[in-house]
């Protein structure tokens, strides 16, 4: 199971209070600061920054109060910003001068509209009032500049970050970061402690203290860094949820312990409302200022000529100042379509939302781990520089003008809950390091640790300064950058300048590298560093290892990477699904050198639509069936080449009750078709007593599926098996896994000794070479499946037009399909006389008429002919017959298409007039489209009708575990349920029934279609 603790935690009861807020400010700027001209970017973007959001921060810490917020606000400053800010102050006065004249010359240019249209590129008939908004908000500009002149006349930087770290502000943490903002799961151990060693001793240097915490750059963690993060005195850090095994929608966040360290866990569920949100909240509101257009685009060159404000060549026409006029207007309107920026009325507005925002916390109170306490992290940059009102906000929510209301008799609070342990996580696109190792990037990453591996000690001057080249060169930034095609050559000819750099710096340099590091909890990128060459680069040879080291009986995999010339190497890489917590090693053809990891704990890597939702960024039946193919098809299992004995065959209800009738079953396994015998567990002939697995141990199954309090013991233990008291098996799965062998050989000695039924759901028991010792009695053996001898009674093709048949077929999933089929039974029976047709063996053990999956040796025509005999056979003395598909019917078989999936053939086979279709919450419309018009296409070359009925979903995802045979369901909200139902409903004209909830309503459509 992902989780490895629970999340459900109690509360206490105790007073309403307010919520209270935790504000983490990660306060970085990659390494801009120039020597050129100014006005050049990138360096513009640490002197927005600074006039726009770190001068007004340190003017509200100046008259900071802490009885007005109740709560903390941590500022992360990394080494690389800081010892820019300290050695900035010239170039950056310099810059605000530049700025004041533009500003100046902006305030007079705006005064009448002739002055106003002399440079402008488009000249345009402003009213009296619009060019009085313009007017207005070019005297705020003017005004910043002046402010920010006066600020550093009266402060040095420097001073401004030493007063900080003495005055220990109530309620404001200061924490330190890796020195580059470098990716420290990247790193070896030594490296990441030499790193957050350097971020500690850069801060103490310049805050002449300890730091209260360290900021994890992007969130990133991997076990182990805790060690680190404490052995250099550090307590304190900050974790995405997933960090703590959380991705479910209702996870808590909060504030957490484990060990020594205390673990502020960022919400990002509230975060999106101000980073990155929905349209209409906070940034995005029409009335704020436009961030992506500047005066500089507007005007002609000729007006910073003449001004005397060098401009770059390359940077004429479309300069960026920092002066915007501006707003939003809304999401969909292009820049030049802009409506004017009104000063005061997004003035106006900001209050508004920071009492929005209060009462976003308060609404969900539910999300936080002691109701009470949200922890929300956020790129400093964001308040002032990109949301241009933020900084007014932040105010407004830090220091508001009057004090908040607080309990007059607070509590104490309640410790930290402790957490036993933490996960591989980021706060990044699908919270892992998909964006820090792309296609397009993980050769730099390749480059980074090729210098890492080959670093000296820092034992003195000229050491400590080549550690100090490869913190820049291996800082996370230009990685980040390079995905972005505007950041793309500047970011790679930076990285291989510093690249070269640090390399000239290593005389014995070595280019030759192989390694491996997981893009996220199953995808891991293979890399190997070496001399370039003519030829495509040598193939990768991988290995799944044993837990115990070894690889035997593992298969060894043969991959072609792709390859990429770059600083006169090849690095060659390939991107390959592997098994979480699995070992592996790696070596390339023609090497015996091998490098060995290990990939992190199951986890759930998430994607975060438009409207803050997320969903799994795979599909789990698609992922567990590669991965089976991939590692788990060559597991040696005991199976006989010439098996002598053979099992029974059964596949009607009138078989089964015979054999199981009234009897109490041990079932392994719990997989789906374990599921659907404790879902339905009272229509069984033979219910389930006790369920065996070799993975999962949970005491109340019913609950673990949804299907309410069933209290079926499911044991992991295959010592339980002898304890239990049981009078047959049933054995609802292929052997798979060589893990199953213990629970499947204890339950043969069992049911051998004391003459027990035994059922397989497919294949034949007594084809595994597990008797050893033990005499079966083939007559006790069934499995259910048509033998050949029956397929072949009656080969002949018959007239085949039944027209009371109903199927359920899944589209672009399964869920839910043969659940359908069952509930919809007895409800159809109710009124008509109904008769089942199972396509999963599953079937028959609940009271289907008829239920198979295999139909043995016989070839397309004969199993024709045979099916549709026993159709009709069913058909003849019933009102409605109903049956069903076993994947969706726009699945493709690998190598082939669609008319080959079994659903297809299962259509063809029966015709059934009537269809219904199951979808879950997460069906694209367009996909049941697509399926319906799929079903009218087939009807149309076999002359039949065929008619939709509706869309039957069930209350939950369906998701597999850490193997393909293994399936689990997670609930959702109603909320949920409803959004897709909608969805659902008005895109594609058919009605959507909860099942079971709406099962009648959906019998009633079918009865008026008979």
């Amino acid at each position: 199971m992902p989780l490895a603790f629970s999340l459900t935690l109690p509360f206490v009861s105790r007073p309403p209070m307010n919520p209270s807020l935790t504000l983490i400010l990660n306060t970085h700027m990659p390494q801009v600061l120039g020597t050129g001209p100014l006005f050049d970017e990138p360096e513009n973007w640490l002197f927005e920054a600074l006039t726009e959001t770190y001068l007004p921060l340190f003017r509200m810490l100046e008259r900071w109060d802490s009885r007005r917020f109740a709560g903390t606000l941590v500022m992360s400053f990394t080494p690389c910003l800081v010892q820019q800010l300290l050695a900035c102050e010239e170039r950056y006065t310099g810059y605000l001068h530049l700025l004041g004249r533009i500003a100046t010359r902006e305030v007079e240019r705006t005064s009448r509209l002739d002055l106003y249209n002399r440079y402008e590129k488009f000249p345009q008939s402003l009213s009296d009032e619009a060019l009085s908004r313009i007017h207005r908000t070019a005297g705020m500009y003017l005004h910043r500049v002046e402010d920010s002149l006066k600020f550093l006349k009266e402060h040095s930087l420097r001073d401004v970050f030493a007063q900080l770290g003495r005055s220990r502000l109530p309620g404001v943490q200061l924490w330190t970061s890796s020195p580059q903002h470098n990716f420290l799961p990247f790193f070896e151990p030594a490296t990441a402690d030499r790193l957050v060693a350097r971020g500690v001793e850069t801060f103490q240097e310049v805050f002449g203290r300890e730091p209260d915490g360290f900021w994890l750059p992007e969130c990133a963690f991997q076990p182990g860094i805790e060690r680190v993060l404490t052995r250099h005195g550090i307590r304190r850090t900050a974790l995405s949820l997933n960090g703590i095994g959380a991705s479910q929608p209702q996870d808590p966040s909060g504030v957490f312990r484990h060990e020594d360290l205390e673990v502020l866990v960022h919400d990002y569920r509230i975060g999106l409302h101000l980073w990155k949100s929905p349209d209409a909240t906070f940034p995005a509101h029409p009335i704020y200022r436009e961030f992506f257009r500047d005066v500089g685009f507007d005007v002609r060159p000729e007006y910073f000529d003449e001004l005397g404000v060098p401009v770059p060549a390359n940077k004429r026409g479309h300069v960026w100042t920092g002066l915007k006029y501006h707003a939003v207007t809304g999401q969909q309107v292009g820049l030049g379509e802009k409506g004017l920026y009104d000063l005061e009325a997004a003035r106006a507005q900001v209050p508004q939302h920071v009492r929005a925002f209060w009462d976003l916390l308060e609404s969900r109170r539910s999300l936080v781990q002691d109701g009470q306490t949200f922890v929300l992290a956020f790129d400093t940059e964001l308040f002032g520089h990109w949301w241009h009102e933020g900084i007014e906000w932040l105010d407004g929510v830090m220091q508001p003008e009057l004090p908040r209301e607080v309990s007059v008799a607070a509590p104490v609070p309640a410790p930290p809950p402790s957490l036993p342990r933490l996960y591989y996580s980021t706060w990044g696109r699908d919270f892992y390091s998909e964006h820090w190792l792309t296609p397009g990037n993980c050769w730099m990453f390749g480059l980074i640790k090729l210098v890492e591996a080959q670093l000296p000690a820092p034992v003195d001057a000229e050491t400590r300064e080549t550690w100090r080249r490869f913190e820049v060169f291996s800082g996370s930034d230009l990685l980040f950058m390079m995905p972005d095609p505007s950041q793309r050559d500047r970011a790679r000819a930076l990285f291989l300048q510093r690249y070269a750099d640090v390399v000239s710096r290593l005389p014995a340099f070595k280019p030759e590298l192989l390694t491996a590091f997981p893009v996220d909890p199953f995808k891991c990128v293979l890399i190997h560093v070496g001399p370039p060459g003519e030829e495509a680069p040598p193939p990768f040879l991988l290995r799944r290892l044993s837990r115990q080291g070894s690889s035997d009986a593992r298969r060894e995999i043969t991959l072609d990477p792709e390859g990429v010339d770059v600083a006169g190497l090849r690095v060659s890489f390939q991107y390959f699904l592997l098994h979480p917590q699995a070992r592996y090693a790696l070596r390339v053809e023609g090497s015996e050198r091998e490098h060995t990891f290990q990939m992190p704990d199951y986890g759930v890597p998430l994607l975060i639509a438009p409207d803050t939702r997320t969903y799994p960024k795979y599909d789990p039946e698609v992922l567990y069936r590669k991965l089976a193919e991939i590692w788990e098809g060559d597991q040696r299992l005991p199976i006989l080449q010439a098996p002598t004995l053979r099992s029974r065959h059964m596949y009607t209800r009138a078989q089964v009750t015979e054999v199981l009738g009234g009897k109490r079953t041990a079932v392994f396994k719990y997989n789906k078709e374990g599921y659907a015998l404790l879902r339905f567990r009272e229509k069984s002939v033979a219910p389930a007593s006790v369920v065996f697995d070799d993975t999962v141990s949970l005491s109340d199954a019913g609950a673990y599926i949804q299907a309410g309090s069933l209290s079926v013991p499911v044991h992991s233990d295959p010592a339980e098996i002898a304890k239990q008291d049981f009078d047959a098996v049933v054995f609802t799965c292929s052997l798979n896994f060589e893990s199953e062998v213990p629970h499947v050989r204890a339950l043969l000695e069992v049911a051998t000794r004391k003459r027990l039924p035994v059922v397989s759901l497919y294949d034949d028991i007594l084809y595994y070479d597990l008797f050893d010792g033990l005499e079966p009695d083939p007559s006790l053996f069934y499995r259910v499946a048509v033998p050949e001898q029956d397929a072949l009674a009656h080969p002949g093709l018959v007239d085949y037009r039944p027209r009371n048949l109903l199927g359920v077929f899944g589209t672009d999933t399964v869920q839910g399909k043969f659940t359908t089929q069952v509930y919809l039974r007895e409800a159809l029976a109710k009124h008509v006389r109904v008769r089942h047709h199972s396509t999963e063996p599953t079937g028959i053990l609940l009271g289907a008429d008829t239920g198979y999956s295999r139909v043995l040796r016989v070839d397309a025509e004969p199993r024709l002919a045979f099916e549709r005999r026993l159709m009709l056979d069913l058909a003849r003395d019933c009102d409605v017959v109903i049956t069903g598909g076993q994947n969706g019917l726009l699945y493709s078989p690998a190598g082939a298409d669609r008319r080959t999936n079994a659903s297809t053939m299962i259509y063809e086979t029966f015709l059934p007039r009537l269809v219904v279709l199951s979808v879950s919450v997460d069906t694209k419309p367009e996909d049941v489209i697509a399926t319906r018009e799929y079903l009218e296409e087939l009807a149309r070359e076999h002359d039949v009708p065929c008619t939709v009925v509706g869309l039957a979903m069930m209350g939950g995802r369906k998701l597999l575990g850490s193997r393909w045979t293994e399936t689990w369901f997670l609930g959702v909200r109603d909320e949920v349920l409803e959004a897709a139902r909608q969805r659902l409903e008005q895109q594609t004209g058919l009605r959507v029934h909860a099942i079971p909830e709406e099962v009648d309503a959906l019998a009633r459509s079918v009865l008026t279609h008979l």
